[in-house]
């Protein structure tokens, strides 16, 4: 537990730097894939939790990095952050693009993982993503 919130083995995130209408698109589909995470998940246990967090580019602010990196790990609750800059302009298939980011985050994960000697399940991750 995390301020007395359950861990969830993939969970999704957003830091949205200012809400425009040029970035809605990345909204909706983060929204449609946040709820299609939470129903996929459900029963499914791996040696290492992931949060994927979205930086959404806005009117305020805009990421400073591009794709995935890894970010804060909490050793108690095996649980890797995994940080993806989305582009500005938004393709024609945000959900498809948002779903593969979240791929390339399970795969960042399980590099970091592999480095540190740190016990994971990539497979089980992608599979909840492919369930959605």
């Amino acid at each position: 537990m995390i301020d007395g919130e359950p861990v969830e083995v993939l969970s999704i995130g957003i830091i949205e730097g200012g809400s425009t209408p040029a970035n809605r698109p990345w909204r909706v589909a983060l929204t449609e894939l946040t709820r299609r995470v939470v129903d996929a998940r459900k029963g499914v246990e791996t040696p290492l939790n992931v949060n994927v967090v979205f930086h959404v580019p806005g009117n305020i602010l805009k990421p400073d990095f591009n794709g995935p990196r890894t970010g804060s790990f909490a050793k108690e609750q095996r649980l890797l952050m995994v940080q993806v800059a989305l582009p500005e302009e938004v393709p024609d298939d945000p959900v498809a693009y948002v779903e593969a980011a979240t791929h390339g985050a399970i795969d960042e994960a399980a590099r970091w993982a592999e480095r540190r000697r740190v016990d994971a399940d990539p497979d089980a991750l992608h599979a909840i993503v492919e369930r959605t």
